[in-house]
């Protein structure tokens, strides 16, 4: 999602590389070793057991990440290798399957007895990364933690001799890896120095075992024996100074050990602080989900944890979810964010109130994004659109405000947040520009329908997804309904023309429907009218409009996302029948893969048309394509077999595709307001979505609140029970 904000797209390199043999290989390779799977226990998962188990390297686009709720860093595909670039734009201008991508600091680099080599597998934790490779006897594994919220990067490299005979090796490290030259040289005892003039910046190596030797002022140096069985353990640090200021010190083995320990200690303390009421971190709590249900209890809580992987606490919204790591510093992303409004406003109300604010005082026309510095800006940056995006903006702004917005004051009952003012309007009034800013899109007054520009605005990947699309209108109808709900109470006559002004438009965008084909059409400047096969439609169809459509409208949908889109392990975005195919393959909105958060979505769809019996054991199977740790920007279908119904799933890299992405947060989202029918509204009685539905799920949601109120949500075989906690 949102690509276009990069220089330039990327090709995929190296898949051909891998033998027929290997990808056939590989539900052994990353199924074998996956003990760390959450178990089908109950209750709150440790981040242990949220970890990964081992990854054949060979197979993974992207290789393990580390976050500390201030910064990102990414694993090269070597054994040592970390890219880091503190308070930097991470992502880079290359791409491929294991490539580097990014823009850091002087890596540092591994040989043992002269050769260097790559890691073979990894594994992947909140609070750590682990790479491994065998290397004749030798089992080699490298262990990085960051420490908490600072510009600190651990290592631990642990030699096990494996064979039968004593082994003698000679290790060497160095901060030079040939293809980022910089000035290094020995600064003391154990420590090296690469100056980085690109990035005005220095990193230091400090080493803590003794030093065998050097060679060139360049390389720290060790001779290792060991007998069978043995290990040796070396442990180091990167840490950043800016070049000719004093460094921090003393760095000491024991700071060393006590900052291992308490990145892990940390990370399981905000973990578990999300989802207890009245905790010292969060303003909110996250629902606590307490089932049986393996596979459901893992993609919630896998969900959840992207969201904390991705929090930064040195933003001047102190609780900031920004939308992915390797982007510059502070971007979020409106429509991401959107995606898990609820349990936004659920886990941190306070920080979202004030996020929403700066929302509400932007042009939604005017870009995609927000960068949040480390002071709440008087004039909030925004990232540059290229040339050829249309001045009509990014499509789903005014949904994704308004949406964040409805959410929030759902969730908290905040009807005093309504008259609050947001420069010259009330937060009331932006509610009602931004459900009415259609109007501004249309090309003629008699025009029903807004044109939302071109390929850049929407799914910016589908050339043929243009102007007047059935999805954001969809939207539009939803939009003035539910602020026509809010202002019953005050201004029952521009409630009514609210409402009929939706009616209108519902009926407009049924023009768009394919009587039969359970697809949509976008309607073209010229006239040309172009059948979409795509997601997004549906998604946001069953999402708003769901109880509008006739009942053969819904099914013939339905069979079209069973039939074209929803696979063994994942979805396909667009249909490999849509005629902008072949022209579209970028995994978050292409034939070939799926932004993580439409899986969640489609779900959300389907449940809302009725379908619970095709969304829930969907929604079950996706559990099968979280090998890699947490939701990514897109997951794609790979190999020879990438066209299959059953074909392998993996985070994608390709074209620029992220580790990471707070979109994921749509799963939770689908948990919590879907499965357990939690979709209130401000003011009114406490009802949940169908709740007389059985969900073919059983379980408790527990701690959910509204207002000042907790509840419990329960489902089982009769359908949903709620009961006020006490």
């Amino acid at each position: 999602m949102h690509k276009f904000l990069s220089r330039r797209l990327f090709c995929e390199t190296g898949i051909a590389a891998l033998s027929a043999e290997l990808l056939r290989g590989e539900a052994l390779a990353f199924a074998s070793d996956r003990a760390a799977t959450p178990s089908s226990a109950s209750g709150l998962p440790t981040l242990e057991e949220m970890g990964t188990g081992w990854l054949d390297c060979r197979l993974l686009a992207q290789m393990p990440s580390l976050h500390n709720f201030h910064e990102m860093a990414a694993c090269a595909p070597d054994l040592v290798g970390v890219n880091f670039l503190p308070g930097g734009q991470l992502y880079g201008d290359e791409s491929g399957p294991l490539l580097p991508i990014y823009h850091s600091l002087p890596l540092c680099g591994m040989t043992i007895d002269g050769q260097s080599y790559d890691s073979t597998s990894c594994r992947w934790f909140a609070y750590e990364a682990v790479r491994r490779a065998q290397v004749g006897d030798l089992d080699v594994v490298t262990t990085n933690r960051m420490v908490m919220e600072d510009t600190v990067l651990l290592w631990r490299v642990r030699f096990t001799n494996k064979g039968a005979a004593a082994e003698t090796f000679n290790v060497s490290i160095t901060a030079d890896i040939g293809w980022m030259p910089v000035k290094q040289e020995i600064i003391g005892g154990g420590e090296i120095r690469a100056t980085s003039d690109k990035w005005k910046m220095d990193a230091v190596y400090l080493f803590f075992e003794p030093l065998h030797g050097k060679v060139d002022g360049q390389f720290a140096e060790w001779q290792v024996t060991l007998v069978p069985g043995a290990s040796r353990e070396i442990r180091f640090l990167m840490h950043v100074e800016k070049p000719g200021t004093p460094g921090r010190k003393p760095f000491t083995s024991e700071w060393f050990e006590t900052q291992w320990v308490r990145t892990k200690d940390v990370w399981e303390e905000r973990w578990k602080s999300a989802f207890t009421p009245g905790n010292s971190f969060f303003s909110g709590n996250a629902p606590l989900l307490v089932t049986d249900d393996g596979a459901i209890r893992e993609i919630y809580y896998r969900s959840m944890l992207t969201l904390l992987v991705l929090m930064r606490t040195n933003l001047w919204n102190n609780r900031t979810f920004i939308t992915s790591g390797e982007r510059a510093k502070g971007v979020v992303f409106y429509w991401d964010t959107s995606l898990f409004s609820t349990i936004f406003a659920l886990l941190e109300p306070k920080q979202m109130r004030e996020q929403i604010k700066l929302f509400l005082e932007q042009d939604p026309h005017k870009s995609a994004v927000i960068v949040f510095k480390t002071e709440r800006p008087a004039s909030p940056g925004h990232l540059e659109v290229p040339p050829g995006w249309d001045l009509r903006g990014y499509a789903a702004n005014d949904l994704s405000i308004f949406r964040l917005t409805w959410s929030y004051l759902a969730v908290t009952q905040d009807k005093e947040f309504l008259r609050e003012k947001i420069a010259d309007q009330t937060v009331l009034q932006r509610l009602r520009v931004l459900a009415t800013n259609w109007k501004k899109l249309r090309m003629n007054p008699e025009d029903q329908l807004a044109d939302y520009g071109g390929a850049l605005n929407l799914l910016e990947c589908v050339p043929t997804y243009i102007n007047k699309v059935p999805s954001f209108n969809s939207a539009n109808v939803w939009m003035m309904r539910e602020l026509s709900d809010i202002l019953e109470e005050n201004d029952g006559a521009e409630a009514r023309q609210l409402r009929f002004e939706a009616d209108a438009m519902f009926k407009a965008v049924m023009t768009l429907y394919e009587p039969g084909k359970g697809v949509w059409a976008s309607l073209h400047r010229d006239g040309t009218r172009v059948e979409m096969r795509h997601c997004y439609d549906f998604a946001t169809i069953g999402r708003f409009i769901a109880a509008d459509l006739p009942p053969n409208v819904g099914r013939e949908m339905v069979n079209f996302v069973q039939r074209e889109l929803l696979m063994e392990k994942w979805m396909r975005a667009q249909s490999q029948l849509d005629v902008a195919a072949a022209n579209s393959d970028r995994p978050d909105h292409g034939p070939m893969g799926a932004y993580d958060a439409w899986p969640a979505v489609t779900v959300d769809a389907l449940c809302r048309l009725g379908y619970w019996k095709v969304a829930v054991p969907f929604l079950r199977r996706t559990q099968a394509a979280l090998y890699e740790g947490v939701y990514a920007q897109a997951r794609e279908f790979y190999g020879a077999n990438r066209r299959d119904r059953d074909a392998p799933v993996r985070i994608a890299q390709r074209q620029g595709c992220m580790r990471e992405c707070t979109g994921g947060g749509a799963f939770a989202e689908t948990v919590v307001c879907t499965l357990f029918g939690y979709v209130p509204k401000l003011g009114g009685a406490f009802e949940l979505l169908n709740a007389d539905t059985p969900r073919g799920f059983s379980g408790e949601l527990r701690h959910v609140c509204r207002g000042a109120q907790k509840f419990t949500i329960q489902s089982g075989n009769t359908g949903l029970i709620l009961r006020e906690e006490a």
